[in-house]
């Protein structure tokens, strides 16, 4: 990879001791060099809570790589109500649509807590990708997001309300690094396409049947997940 010392992004990261780049599947069995090559090239940047990594119609430009914090992906429909495509967090990446010509983002990337945030650069991972055995690992990683969005469509499809949260609840926390999921009421409505005060009314029913418990203002934690995946084959057979 040929790189110009001389001419690094702002806020470089080849110091960073946790180097992002191996949080991403078809970068880590890169040469040394080439990962520090990258790193001089990507940038670190601080976000609070609020702001936007980017917007819904913004240039793909970047991957990003959520160092640590909470990022949901959302869009408006034509009423002008909320619909959260996805809740990111400590070391998921954002990279849908690097790797096609003039892509532009369907959503907009907001921050639910202040971020840590590393940017690695659309033209310098496509040099990166030059090599076969990363290119066959942007397949394995395509893969996966595949797997994922079905996954997210299957609990969007649950008819039953109780079983479409409990569901969504389940995905949190597999994905989670954390034992508490911490989702405002709003989002966790946003994000399975219910009303708040019918996502509020399911999520005591769980709590009160000892499925989870709510943990201070924003808190969820399952209490038996043995319990919760019953509940949701026997209201999807």
């Amino acid at each position: 990879m040929k790189f110009d010392p001389l001419c690094p992004k702002p806020n470089k990261c080849e110091s960073c001791e946790d180097r992002c780049i191996r949080k991403l599947a078809f970068l880590s069995g890169l040469p040394e060099q080439v990962q520090i090559a990258l790193m001089q090239r990507s940038a670190n940047k601080m976000l609070s809570r609020g702001e936007y990594i980017f917007r819904e119609g913004d240039p793909v430009g970047a991957i990003n790589i959520i160092r640590k914090g909470q990022v949901k992906l959302n869009t408006y429909d034509a009423a002008g109500r909320e619909r959260i495509i996805g809740i990111f967090a400590d070391n998921d990446t954002i990279w849908e649509g690097i790797f096609l010509e003039n892509s532009r983002y369907p959503y907009s990337a907001v921050c639910l807590t202040d971020v840590q945030l590393c940017k690695i650069y659309r033209e310098d991972i496509e040099e990166a990708v030059s090599d076969l055995s990363v290119a066959l690992g942007v397949i394995n990683m395509l893969s996966t997001k595949l797997h994922d969005a079905n996954e997210r469509n299957m609990i969007l499809s649950m008819p039953d309300p109780m079983t479409k949260i409990a569901g969504f609840l389940l995905y949190r926390d597999k994905r989670s690094n954390e034992p508490i999921i911490k989702l405002r009421l709003d989002d966790i409505a946003a994000s399975v396409g219910l009303r708040a005060e019918t996502v509020s009314r399911y999520i005591r029913r769980l709590v009160n049947e000892g499925y989870i418990k709510k943990i201070g203002q924003c808190g969820i934690q399952i209490v038996d997940f043995e319990a919760l995946n019953a509940l949701i084959a026997a209201n999807t057979l």
